[in-house]
């Protein structure tokens, strides 16, 4: 298994879905030891090699996920010195640290958003004038996973929901060079979807934002719409 194949443009997609369900496995593994007190606040986790071995996966899947809990800002990657659980204390005094952005020798985080306010504005237009009911329920179902995700307390899940909205977004737009430029960038938009999870107690908000974007779409409201996914992003 390659360790980052959402990067990996020659990989066919079965493999690239089969290698991110991996690393959303342990994900969710490592956010469930954080959360039973398996790892402690401000202390290092287990060398990587040992955690692997725990939780049976290979280390490229577990640095993968230590990556994205990184992004997230629930653990602390310091070179040289291990991984740490972010304290109690460093979430409440800012809502939570700044997480690492592991693409910011290629494209900044503003120049991300810019890309998808612009492509994501002129999607979602397209895909109020030709979604079909099949497309409605599917929009559906996500909010439902947006919604079960916060009340697990999976970050994780969280931000993959919410890429995984968009991304129906674009694919519903009929749009087939939008659809190919958003896969293409697949890893540099996910990973800009786990920089925003602020604070704790704001998680809901994205939600009666897409929430709002769905009911404009089910309207057939193109401006609506547009309107809506430019004040969400």
């Amino acid at each position: 298994m390659k360790p980052d194949a959402s990067r990996s443009s020659g990989e066919a997609p079965e493999l690239r879905e089969r290698s991110a369900s991996v690393t959303q496995a342990v994900v969710a593994a490592l956010q469930e030891k954080i959360r039973d007190g398996t790892f402690k606040s401000g202390k290092a986790l287990p060398p990587q090699r040992d955690l692997a071995q725990q939780l049976g996966v290979s280390r490229a899947s577990l640095r993968e996920a230590i990556s994205i809990l990184g992004t997230l800002g629930l653990l602390s990657i310091e070179q040289g010195r291990g991984t740490f659980l972010v304290s109690n204390a460093e979430w409440a005094a800012a809502g939570r640290p700044a997480g690492s952005w592991r693409f910011a020798a290629r494209y900044s985080p503003e120049e991300v958003y810019q890309f998808r306010l612009i492509a994501e504005s002129q999607a979602v237009q397209l895909a109020a004038m030709t979604h079909s009911d099949e497309e409605l329920v599917e929009l559906d179902k996500n909010l439902e996973q947006f919604r079960g995700a916060i009340r697990r307390s999976d970050l994780g899940a969280y931000a993959q929901a919410d890429f995984d909205f968009h991304r129906l977004i674009i694919r519903f737009s009929r749009n087939r060079l939008l659809a190919d430029m958003h896969g293409t960038f697949a890893g540099v938009l996910l990973e800009a979807q786990r920089l925003p999870l602020i604070r704790r107690d704001t998680l809901w908000e994205p939600v009666l934002e897409h929430e709002r974007i769905v009911e404009a779409l089910k309207r057939s409201d193109p401006e609506g719409a547009r309107y809506y996914m430019r004040q969400h992003l």
